[in-house]
C-alpha cells in the first residue's frame, strides 16, 4: 500500500482554509462512515482515499479507513482474510500516527489489532498510548473537545466488544467516562448496548441503550437494526421483522437492513421477497463477502440457476476463493450443465487442502463422471466420498452401478454383496444384485435375490418381470427343446394378472408373458398328444401373443403352429 506524503502546498492550504475544510472534512468523513456501517466498503474506501489525498495531515481519517478494513472482515468473517485485512488496518493506523502523532485515535487502532490476536498486554500498551495523549490533571497543556476525548475512549471500548474481550470492568470504565465528556453520543450507547447484548446477554439492558440512541440520533439505522438483531436471537421473528422493516424506512440505503431481511424472509420460507432482499443488499453494498452471504442462501434455497448468475460475478473480480469453484460444480450439476460441472469440481480438488475436501465433494465429482458417461473413472470417487461418510450407502449403489453399466459383473456383484452384508442393502440393491447374478448367468442367485426384492416391493412390474426370467432359463428342456419343467409359469401368470390394469404400458411384459406360456403348453401337448387342453391353452396364448403385437417377428413364426393347433383341436 502506497505511503501517504504532505506537500507544502497543501499544508499552507489547510492552515489558510482550516475552520472552511473543517466542516467539509466533517462532513465527508461522516459520510464515509455511513458507508462503511452500511457495508458498502468500496464506495467508502475510495471516499477515505480521497480525503486523504486533501487533508493528508487529519489522523482520524487514517483511522476510520483502517476501521473500514476490519469492519469488512467482520462483515463476513468465513470469507474474507482477517490477516489481509489487520494488515491493511494496521498499515493505516501506522500512517495516521506518523501523519498526525498528537492524535490520540490512531494508537487506539493500533491497540485494537492486538486485540484481535487477544494480545491484552500489547493493547493496553497502545490504548494507554492514546490516554496519555488525553487532557488530564497531569496533562494540562493539551487541549481537545470534549466530544473527541470521549470519541477516542467509546472506540476503545468498541475494539473490546468487537472482539468479544469479556473485560466489561474495563469497557463498562470507558463507557461512564464517555458518557461524562458528551452525554450527547449516539455511538457511546450504540456501543453501550452492544457490551450489553454481546458481552453481557442483557436483552433488556442493551434495548434501553439502543433506544437512547435513536432518541438522539432518529435518523440512524443502526440503532433499530440492532433491536431487530436482539430480537431475532430471541426467535421473535416478527418483531424483529417489523423492527428491520423500520430501519428501511428510516434509511433506505442502510445495506445491512437487507441483508437481514433476506435471511430472516428466507427462514420463513418467502423465498421470493427473500431474494429480492438481498438482491438490493448487493446492488448497495456491491462487496465479493456479500454475494458469497447470498450464495450460500441461494443454494439452501436450490435456486441454483442464480446461485451460477452470482458465483459467475464473484469469479470476475476475485478468483482465490475455492469454494467458490466448488459451489458452481454442484450448481452446475444440479442444472444438468455436466461439462461445466466437471471442469470446476476437478479445479476445487486440484487446489483443496486435504483437510478442506468433504465426502460431498467426491461425491458429486463421481456423479459428474458418470452424467458425462466416464464411468470407468467413477466408483473410484464415489468409493473415496463413501469412506469419508459411511452413513451415505447410497454411494456404494452408485459405484456398482457404474461398473454394472461396463458390463463388469464380478465387480459390480463384489460391491452390492458388500453393502448388504454391511446390513445397508435397500431393496434396490437386491434388484440390481439379482440382474447382476442373471448376466453372469448366475440364475440360482439371481432368483434368490429377484425373490427378495419381489417380496420388498410387490407393485414393482420389472422385478416380476426378471424374475419370470430368470425362473425360464432354469427350466430344463427334453432332447427336442421342449419345456419339461416350466418353473417360470407361476411367476409369468402373476404377471399377467399385476398388468391387467394397464395393458398399454406393460404391452412388452405381456407379449414376453404369453409367448413363455404359450410355449410351454405347446411343449406338453407336443409331448403327449393326447393332452387337448394343453393344446387348447398353447393357442390362447399364441392368439394373445398376435392380439398384442401382430407383426412381431415371433408372431409370423409362430402361425403354422397356430394353424396346427386349430385343427388339433377340431
Amino acid at each position: 500500500m502506497s505511503r501517504f506524503t504532505k506537500p507544502v502546498g497543501v499544508v499552507v492550504a489547510l492552515l489558510l482554509f482550516f475552520p472552511f475544510l473543517t466542516k467539509t472534512f466533517g462532513q465527508d468523513l461522516t459520510d464515509a462512515i455511513r458507508l462503511t456501517k452500511s457495508e458498502q466498503f468500496t464506495k467508502a474506501s475510495s471516499m477515505y482515499k480521497a480525503l486523504i489525498r486533501q487533508a493528508p495531515s487529519n489522523g482520524d481519517l487514517y483511522y476510520f479507513y483502517g476501521r473500514n478494513f476490519m469492519y469488512e472482515f467482520y462483515s463476513d468473517t468465513m470469507n474474507v482474510s482477517l490477516t489481509e485485512m489487520a494488515d491493511s488496518a494496521k498499515i493505516m493506523y501506522q500512517e495516521g500516527v506518523k501523519q498526525d502523532p498528537a492524535n490520540p485515535i490512531n494508537f487506539v487502532g493500533l491497540g485494537g489489532i492486538f486485540l484481535i490476536k487477544k494480545d491484552i498486554p500489547n493493547a493496553q500498551v497502545e490504548f494507554s498510548k492514546a490516554k496519555a495523549l488525553l487532557p488530564s490533571k497531569a496533562n494540562k497543556t493539551i487541549k481537545m473537545e470534549p466530544t473527541k476525548q470521549a470519541l477516542v475512549l467509546v472506540e476503545m471500548a468498541l475494539w473490546y466488544v468487537f472482539n468479544n474481550v469479556h473485560d466489561t470492568a474495563e469497557v463498562f470504565t470507558l463507557l461512564r467516562t464517555a458518557e461524562k465528556l458528551d452525554p450527547k453520543s449516539p455511538q457511546l450507547y450504540i456501543v453501550r448496548g452492544d457490551a450489553y447484548f454481546y458481552l453481557l446477554n442483557d436483552g433488556s439492558k442493551a434495548i434501553s441503550s439502543y433506544n437512547m440512541a435513536q432518541a438522539l440520533d432518529p435518523k440512524s439505522p443502526t440503532a433499530k437494526l440492532r433491536v431487530g438483531q436482539l430480537w431475532l436471537r430471541a426467535r421473535q421473528y416478527t418483531t424483529a421483522l417489523n423492527f428491520y422493516q423500520e430501519v428501511v424506512k428510516i434509511d433506505s440505503t442502510f445495506a445491512p437492513a437487507y441483508r437481514e431481511l433476506g435471511l430472516l424472509l428466507a427462514r420463513a420460507g418467502r423465498q421470493e421477497e427473500a431474494k429480492k432482499n438481498f438482491h438490493k443488499f448487493l446492488e448497495l453494498s456491491g462487496n465479493t463477502a456479500a454475494r458469497k452471504q447470498f450464495v450460500n442462501t441461494l443454494i439452501e434455497l436450490k435456486d441454483y440457476n442464480e446461485a451460477i448468475v452470482q458465483l459467475n460475478e464473484i469469479l470476475k473480480v476475485d478468483d482465490s476463493d475455492n469454494d467458490v469453484n466448488r459451489a458452481l460444480a454442484y450448481s452446475y450439476f444440479e442444472t444438468q450443465q455436466y461439462e461445466k460441472g466437471l471442469v470446476f469440481i476437478r479445479k476445487f480438488l486440484a487446489n483443496a487442502k486435504p483437510e478442506k475436501i468433504r465426502s460431498l465433494d467426491y461425491a458429486y465429482y463421481g456423479r459428474l463422471l458418470v452424467k458425462t458417461k466416464q464411468d470407468s473413472l467413477a466408483p473410484e470417487q464415489l468409493m473415496k466420498a463413501y469412506s469419508l461418510d459411511t452413513s451415505k450407502s447410497e454411494l456404494i449403489s452408485e459405484a456398482a452401478l457404474c461398473y454394472t453399466k461396463m458390463k463388469k459383473y464380478d465387480k459390480a456383484k463384489e460391491y452390492y454383496e458388500m453393502k448388504i452384508n454391511l446390513k445397508k442393502g435397500v431393496p434396490m440393491d437386491y434388484y440390481n444384485l439379482g440382474k447382476v447374478y442373471y448376466s453372469l448367468q448366475d440364475y440360482v442367485n439371481a432368483d434368490t435375490n429377484l425373490a427378495i426384492f419381489n417380496k420388498m416391493q410387490p407393485e414393482y412390474i420389472p422385478g416380476f418381470a426378471w424374475r419370470a426370467r430368470t425362473k425360464s432359463n432354469l427350466d430344463l428342456k427334453d432332447p427336442k427343446g421342449f419345456n419339461t419343467t416350466g418353473y417360470a409359469v407361476p411367476v409369468y401368470e402373476g404377471l399377467i394378472e399385476k398388468t391387467q390394469s394397464d395393458t398399454v404400458k406393460y404391452m412388452k411384459e405381456r407379449f414376453e408373458s404369453f409367448d413363455y406360456l404359450a410355449f410351454y403348453h405347446y411343449s406338453q401337448f407336443s409331448r403327449d398328444q393326447k393332452l387337448k387342453d394343453e393344446a387348447e391353452k398353447a393357442l390362447s396364448y399364441y392368439l394373445k401373443m398376435t392380439a398384442v403385437n401382430p407383426n412381431d417377428e415371433k408372431v409370423i413364426v409362430v402361425k403354422p403352429v397356430i394353424e396346427m393347433l386349430k385343427q388339433k383341436i377340431k
